[in-house]
């Protein structure tokens, strides 16, 4: 295991990583294991550099393991639900209230990942429209950048913005992840495709999701993406101006 230094390596997010990527710790066979699943932890060392651990990994490395739950998630619409037998289901546990501090910090994490998905995670997505990137919140973003900090006055403007009645539930947290969610599986659905035709219609569906930052049932179970339950289905998202989801009407487009 990578020991941890000068008071211990920092968290910094869960997030996708290409499915080559390694563990930066090792384990007992003193190999680096894999992420079959694509998702890592992101930790930083006292140096500031960046680096991919498993889950395991992260607990052993950070100075406290539930400082792995107060960083921003980014997927978590990466999700498939599986029901299980009714028999095996565990007593459901009581919720306990969260003190100051464990709220503070998840509205810190929340405000974090709504403005690095809007300002680079789904801005990022090939010829996606240019509504995703909000200028207001250009200032901010490039402190976060040189920082990695942001005040609690900016939590609750950035929170603010997400919420706001004018901002499109396109554009909202849970249908920017889910953006963000698809745009990784298409490309690695792109990348691993030797069919000239499936690489087409896998592109032709990426861009689709560029310019209406949606896709519909039947679009996902064509690409065969496996995503939440409910991805693409927050309020709002498909409006009266939007034609009827292609999985009522049975076209992809």
């Amino acid at each position: 295991m990578t020991q941890a230094q000068d008071g211990g390596w920092i968290p910094v997010r869960k997030d996708f990583v290409d499915l080559d990527t390694r563990c930066h710790a090792r384990g007992n066979s003193r190999r680096h294991h894999g992420f079959p699943t694509g998702q890592a932890y992101i930790l930083r060392d006292p140096a500031g550099h960046e680096y991919p651990f498993g889950e395991d990994c992260a607990r052993a490395a950070v100075l406290h393991a539930g400082l792995l739950a107060q960083v921003p998630d980014y997927t978590e619409r990466d999700v498939v639900s599986r029901l299980a037998e009714p028999g095996n289901l565990p007593p459901p546990a009581r919720a306990r209230r969260p003190t100051a501090a464990q709220a503070e910090a998840a509205q810190r994490a929340a405000a974090i990942r709504y403005l690095v998905l809007r300002m680079e995670k789904a801005a990022a997505v090939p010829r996606v429209q240019p509504t995703v990137r909000f200028a207001p919140l250009e200032a901010v973003y490039e402190q976060y950048q040189r920082t990695g900090e942001i005040t609690t006055a900016q939590v609750r403007r950035i929170l603010a913005i997400e919420r706001s009645p004018t901002t499109p539930p396109r554009l909202r947290a849970t249908n920017l992840l889910d953006v963000y969610t698809a745009h990784i599986k298409l490309e690695r659905l792109i990348a691993a495709s030797n069919s000239v035709d499936n690489i087409r219609f896998l592109r032709s569906l990426h861009d689709w999701l560029a310019r209406h930052l949606v896709l519909s049932t039947a679009q996902l179970a064509a690409a065969g993406i496996e995503m939440h339950p409910q991805a693409f289905g927050s309020p709002g998202v498909w409006g009266p101006e939007d034609a009827a989801p292609a999985g009522s009407t049975g076209s992809l487009f």
